[in-house]
């Protein structure tokens, strides 16, 4: 019997390798996949929550899914839909989790557990906020989701640790404005150095940012040569933070400046007789000094070398020239009930 024989050049062999080696992964392939089987629904879920037990979130967030796709109505479906979600969020696939709590959240809106779902969406986000250096998009979308917890939600046991997450994500996304502007002062860019400390005074006031952000204020308003401004970002300082070491250093910058110019003011001039009166607001004096830290003791303020001829009464003026005061009518405003007339 004769045996056949057939001769293969080498540049065949590098054609037919290739092919080979896709027929022997199509076949480990089809041998790795599992049929599908049918199965009662309480099995499935059953082995799902042992997989969880287990700690493998990858197969039992799959076996929470084959619930969905094998007995979609059923009772057992809808929570299947809210486990794979945790699963997936276990297992580090946030945005698998994601996606299948935004799908729950639209597809049961009215159910109990869906506060549940807008506050494990916003701890999806929540874990992924990386260091400030970085980007922040996930810090955003926490916030955004964690408050919405807080605006749908604020009675449910998941608004308490939502309210104390947004501060923090809060804290962060002001660090972050921070860095930004730190890195702007460093390379003498002080007006988009003095934008992002801005933004953190009025957009982060309850961060613990807002004392250092104030005294990089003080410094680039320095810079500027803005002086006035310099004294007022100093003063909102030591009036909220006096104790705080970022106070002491920027005390440390103002108290040689000097004094600030300040224009008399007549008292005896006739205030409108109608009209509300304005009450100042609470808070530092613009014009006040700054007030030294404790423990020291602050410059003794210039006397002036004449009082001012316009801070003297008119009816004084009218006395020490002999002449007789000018009588006005009872009815002086608010000037008048003050001095008694």
């Amino acid at each position: 019997m004769s045996s056949l024989r057939i001769a293969l050049s080498p540049r065949h062999l590098r054609l037919l390798a290739p092919l080979a080696l896709l027929a022997v992964a199509a076949c480990s392939s089809e041998e790795k996949e599992a049929p599908y089987i049918e199965r009662p629904v309480e099995q499935i879920y059953s082995e799902a929550g042992n997989a969880i037990d287990r700690g493998e979130y990858q197969k039992a967030a799959l076996l929470f899914g084959a619930v969905e796709q094998q007995h979609p109505y059923s009772t057992w479906a809808m929570r299947a839909e809210l486990m794979a979600a945790y699963a997936y969020y276990q297992a580090n696939k946030y945005d698998e989790a994601v996606g299948s709590l935004d799908r729950f959240i639209s597809l049961h809106p009215g159910n109990p557990n869906v506060a549940y779902a807008y506050y494990l969406k916003g701890l999806c986000y929540y874990e992924q906020i990386s260091d400030v250096r970085r980007d922040q998009t996930p810090t955003v979308q926490s916030l955004k989701a964690l408050e919405e917890v807080i605006r749908r939600f604020p009675s449910s046991p998941y608004a308490r640790d939502a309210k104390l997450k947004i501060d923090l994500t809060r804290d962060h996304l002001a660090g972050k404005e921070m860095d930004v502007g730190r890195y702007y002062q460093s390379v003498s860019l002080n007006l988009a150095a003095m934008k992002r400390f801005r933004q953190v005074v009025d957009q982060y006031q309850s961060t613990s940012h807002v004392p250092e952000a104030l005294h990089r204020l003080v410094e680039v308003y320095l810079s500027l040569g803005m002086l006035d401004e310099a004294r007022k970002a100093a003063a909102v300082l030591g009036y909220n933070y006096p104790g705080s070491d970022w106070y002491q250093n920027t005390y440390d910058l103002v108290k040689d400046l000097p004094k600030p110019r300040v224009i008399p003011v007549n008292l005896a001039a006739k205030a409108p007789a109608d009209g509300p009166t304005a009450t100042p607001a609470a808070g530092p004096r613009v014009d006040a000094p700054v007030a030294a830290p404790e423990g020291q003791t602050a410059p003794a303020a210039d006397k002036p070398d004449a009082k001012p001829a316009d801070l003297k009464p008119a009816d004084q003026k009218a006395d020490d020239k002999g002449e007789k005061p000018r009588q006005e009518s009872k009815d002086r405003g608010f000037l008048g009930w003050l001095f008694g007339d």
